[in-house]
């Protein structure tokens, strides 16, 4: 597997561990956006730009995937990011923002 720096041999890469920013080729993001996004963060995803599964929004809050969809037909879940293959995703910030809406005062 190419390395993205010269020189970067497997001893190197075995010692680095599974948190080192230096990522193989073929692991690059395919958009010049998240390429460029990557350079930026040497490759790590902030919280807030992490985007969420359906499963993982309600494994959060504590509901069931049918309570989810019934909020969201109903139009009081987060707003949501729809797929080319029909997934959702709702993105990490949005759910934050979400939830501050609905707080209340006590």
């Amino acid at each position: 597997m190419k390395r993205l720096d010269e020189g970067f041999g497997p001893a190197e890469a075995e010692s680095q561990g599974a948190n080192s920013p230096r990522r193989a080729l073929s692991e690059m993001p395919q958009t010049r956006r998240a390429r460029e996004h990557c350079e930026r963060t040497g490759g790590a995803v902030t919280k807030l730009q992490e985007r969420l599964t359906v499963a993982e929004v309600c494994a959060e809050l504590r509901i069931s995937r049918s309570t989810f969809y019934e909020w969201r037909a109903k139009g009081r879940a987060p707003r949501c990011i729809k797929l080319p293959n029909g997934d959702l995703r709702v993105r990490r910030v949005e759910l934050e923002r979400w939830l501050d809406s609905r707080e209340e005062v006590a």
